[in-house]
């Protein structure tokens, strides 16, 4: 048993030696791992970010665990030709502050955050839209530059008053966002805490949920401890698979499991360095042994990856993924000039670094990596740092290596962002880029640009062609897809994962008992 483990089992022994719980708030305490990067939709980039933005502001549709969008803000939509797409918006809808939500918001919105002088890091993603067209108070018209197969991922964008929309309001909208979501914002003392309460005038109905109150415990013993004393209510993907077996037997706590389109990954800075050289990223890649790590680490809540789309979704072909093979990476490394210096079990081939949440688990999978590359010859110094800082340090280029995952993948437009020559993040495009590898490849590049704009029924052998290229780059080694898991209280019933680890749910739970 790990020491976690132990640590853990100890705990629940003083809980239930009748260690005594404070009573729980009035309402639903929700625990994350760390604070969100924004509240403003149009700044957030983590994916707690995200999913507390669509509690608060959500937009004109979302996406169900199929990846397929259904209408959120809008009652329906539909495209009038390949470069125009009509949304309807839902009768009588109005914002938090009581204000009538129009077309003209919906318009005011993306004509903000496609505006230079907002600064927004996800300008790029609405380039191939030319105009927003207001045709009355419910109806609003897209029309863009060009097919862009794309689009409809992107229209999920919070909406948020027109006001507030410009340069002028993002300080305000920052401090007290305003959306028509299910629940209202109430207060963020710190960033490690933020209230929301019900919002009466909701297009769904008001709730159940009296008060939503986030915190943030970056410590996952904390956070279960906080579980079994009955002083938190949901953690989603935050809890190690090793201790879902302990929680599971708590009369107050139940967990629940949906497969899931997060993806994992062991991401290679191509800057200049050892990484820059595919035939290091590629041995690298045949020393993991990714299987039985999934199926021993994640109890069976992982499958392994061969790419970023999950086996389940439509545009998912087969890939070889990282096929362990030790005698093909003693060569690769020869070949790139990292002969072995003195022998097996000697001096190491050459060294590098891996960065890692402070997370326990994560740095657990990072210290089994680290064993793997070893053995081929590769040592490896694991740094584990806050996730503020390990985020910030990705961003501007400052990792060797490093373990993180994509919290969803839905549409996949998003390899396009992520490994675009365009997108690497820079000062000019305020880090906001997710080629955060800085992968430059002119073949790729017209391959994602090629799968963004093909027909419907082309868009999977488009992504086809896209794979087989990453394959041979190999700018990231994919793990594996992890399941979306929710540790819930008695308290709350209702609430349902999501495969896209979407929180949403909360406004159609409800809170019971004490």
């Amino acid at each position: 048993m790990s020491l976690l483990r132990r640590a853990l089992w100890g705990l629940l022994l003083v809980v239930a030696a009748g260690c005594r719980s404070e009573p729980p708030p009035d309402g639903i305490t929700v625990l994350v791992e760390a604070p969100p990067d924004s509240l403003d939709g149009r700044f957030a980039l983590t994916a707690i970010g995200q999913r507390m933005v669509q509690l608060i502001a959500p937009g004109l549709l979302t996406f169900d665990d199929t990846s397929r969008p259904v209408p959120e803000l809008a009652e329906s939509f539909r495209a009038l030709s390949p470069t125009l797409v009509e949304f309807t918006l839902r009768p009588g809808l109005t914002f938090h502050d009581g204000t009538a939500l129009t077309s003209e918001d919906v318009k005011a919105t993306y004509d903000g955050v496609r505006s230079k002088a907002l600064q927004s890091p996800k300008v790029d993603r609405y380039a191939p839209v030319e105009e927003v067209e207001v045709v009355d108070d419910r109806t609003v018209r897209f029309h863009l530059r060009g097919a862009y197969a794309p689009l409809l991922a992107e229209l999920s964008l919070s909406i948020i008053p027109a006001e507030r929309a410009g340069l002028d309001g993002v300080a305000l909208q920052a401090s007290h966002p305003v959306g028509a979501g299910a629940f209202r914002f109430e207060s963020q003392p710190d960033e490690e805490h933020l209230t929301l309460v019900p919002f009466e005038g909701y297009h769904l109905g008001p709730p159940a949920i009296p008060r939503l109150y986030f915190r943030v415990v970056r410590d996952e013993t904390t956070r279960v401890l906080e579980l079994l004393k009955g002083r938190a209510d949901l953690v989603t993907n935050a809890v190690s698979p090793a201790v879902l077996p302990l929680l599971r037997k708590q009369p107050g706590l139940r967990v629940l499991v949906r497969p899931g389109t997060g993806y994992a990954y062991l991401g290679f800075n191509l800057r200049p360095g050892p990484l820059a050289d595919v035939r290091v990223r590629q041995a690298v890649c045949h020393l993991l042994e990714v299987k039985p790590l999934a199926e021993h680490k994640f109890h069976g809540l992982a499958e392994p990856a061969t790419s970023m789309i999950p086996a389940t979704h439509w545009a998912y072909t087969p890939g070889e993924g990282c096929r362990y093979n030790p005698a093909e990476a003693a060569r690769l490394l020869d070949e790139a000039g990292y002969g072995d210096p003195d022998g097996p079990g000697g001096l190491p081939r050459l060294r590098l670094s891996l960065k890692v949440s402070t997370d326990r688990f994560r740095k657990s999978v990072a210290l089994v990596l680290q064993e793997q590359l070893a053995r081929g010859g590769i040592a490896v110094e694991v740094r584990s740092l806050e996730f503020g800082t390990l985020f910030n340090d990705i961003r501007r280029g400052n990792f060797e290596m490093v373990t993180l995952k994509w919290a969803s993948v839905i549409e996949p437009d998003l390899m396009r962002n992520v490994y675009h020559s365009s997108n690497v993040p820079t000062e000019e495009n305020h880090w906001g880029g997710l080629n955060r590898g800085a992968l430059m490849d002119p073949e790729l590049d017209a391959l994602l640009e090629e799968a963004s704009q093909v027909e419907l029924s082309e868009r999977k052998a488009a992504y086809a062609r896209v794979g087989a290229r990453l394959e041979e780059l190999l700018p990231y080694a994919p793990l594996w897809h992890e399941s979306s898991v929710a540790v819930v209280s008695r308290r709350l019933e209702g609430f349902e994962p999501s495969a896209h680890n979407f929180i949403s749910s909360l406004a159609r739970a409800r809170k019971v008992g004490p």
